[in-house]
């Protein structure tokens, strides 16, 4: 009987390793894909034979990408703009989640009912744009940060991770002397480790990808950021190819490892940041929604 039930436990779990494997072969592909599209060849390209591996390697569509000085531009508008933006967002985060999370602050439910109000009636569009417009954060990078200073949902993940913490590690500090900022940064952050890097490459990732308040907010080209640029190269692709000729389109066969490449590059520092952050990921989320 102990055989059997030891027997049916490895084969659950092999099924489900197989399973995940599966699951996660499919999720890769279109990812291999791009990669050898953007170091491939033109006229394979053209013909339809790249699959997951390169065929006639190139690094073409790279040096094209590197020569161009717009994308360089737009790479580092992204990069001030990250990090901008998440220092902003994860201090203004934790200075509203830390005292909302406090009992003894006066009006809390009140406050957290304001908060929770625009969470689910947001502004309208328009309205947004014109206070932006008015206070005069239009065309720079104030104007993709400030508007976006505190996620709500980020915020009420901390709300509810702050109100696990032990109350009598903090009524102890107090009685050190310790104000309610070094009780925030001497006690309660160094508890918070892991819901603080996950929020913290929630709002990376959020900054990285911004496009649509960049279109909205950021006319001036030499500041927008590098998924606009993206935007603009794919969108220009498309358009000079539904109205190329087929001799045109042998020459410009290029230009899909160029987008590919674009991408790629693209995504390549979420790449790099995400396996020093991803150990925190899971008990950082499974942290803040124990108690709500």
């Amino acid at each position: 009987m102990v055989t059997s039930r030891t027997f049916r436990d490895r084969l659950e779990t092999a099924l489900i390793y197989i399973g995940f494997s599966l699951f996660a072969l499919i999720a890769i592909l279109p990812f291999l894909h791009t990669i050898a599209r953007s170091f491939s060849a033109e006229a394979p390209i053209t013909r339809g034979e790249v699959y997951i591996w390169p065929v006639g390697a190139t690094l073409d569509a790279y040096r094209r990408l590197i020569v161009g000085g717009a994308f360089y531009r737009a790479y580092w508008n992204s990069f001030v703009i990250t990090s901008i933006g998440t220092i902003v967002q994860m201090a203004m985060t934790l200075l509203a989640a830390y005292p909302l999370s406090r009992p003894k602050l006066p009006g809390r439910s009140f406050l957290t009912i304001l908060v929770l109000f625009q969470m689910i009636f947001p502004p309208g569009l328009i309205p947004f744009y014109l206070t932006v417009r008015d206070v005069g954060l239009m065309d720079t990078y104030w104007s993709v940060i400030f508007p976006y200073a505190i996620n709500t949902f980020n915020l009420f993940v901390l709300i509810s991770f702050f109100r696990t913490l032990p109350p009598e590690m903090e009524e102890a500090a107090v009685i050190d002397g310790a104000n309610d900022l070094q009780v925030l940064w001497k006690v309660v952050l160094p508890l918070s480790t892991p819901v603080i890097m996950t929020l913290t490459l929630f709002y990376i990732v959020d900054n990285w990808n911004m496009f649509l308040p960049a279109i909205f907010f950021i006319n001036d080209g030499s500041k927008q950021p590098l998924q606009v640029l993206l935007r603009d190269l794919i969108w220009s692709l498309q358009l000079q190819t539904s109205t190329a000729s087929a001799d045109q389109l042998e020459r410009m066969a290029g230009m899909e490892a160029l987008k590919a490449a674009s991408v790629l590059i693209a995504a390549a520092p979420m790449l790099v940041i995400y396996p020093f952050i991803q150990r925190y990921f899971v008990k950082g989320i499974m942290l803040g929604a124990i108690k709500t």
